[in-house]
């Protein structure tokens, strides 16, 4: 049984024909992010497959959060 690399698909910027990730690069109140491209796999439709670009020590952002604001 081989085991496969998978991160969630929220994770992923997708442009164009390529797809990248955030990988964090500094942790605490100074956090930085470095764009980094990946080849991707197989996709569950939540979890998708890492096929070259990562390994088990990245650590990678997650979706970006872009707050919803009402007008009143």
């Amino acid at each position: 049984m081989k085991k496969a690399l998978t991160i969630p698909e929220s994770a992923i910027e997708f442009s164009g024909d390529s797809t990248f990730v955030y990988l964090i690069k500094v942790e605490g109140t100074k956090k930085s992010y470095e764009r980094h491209q990946i080849t991707t796999g197989l996709s569950d439709g939540v979890n998708i497959e890492v096929k070259k670009g990562l390994t088990t020590k990245d650590k990678v952002r997650g979706p970006q959060i872009v707050a919803e604001t009402k007008e009143e």
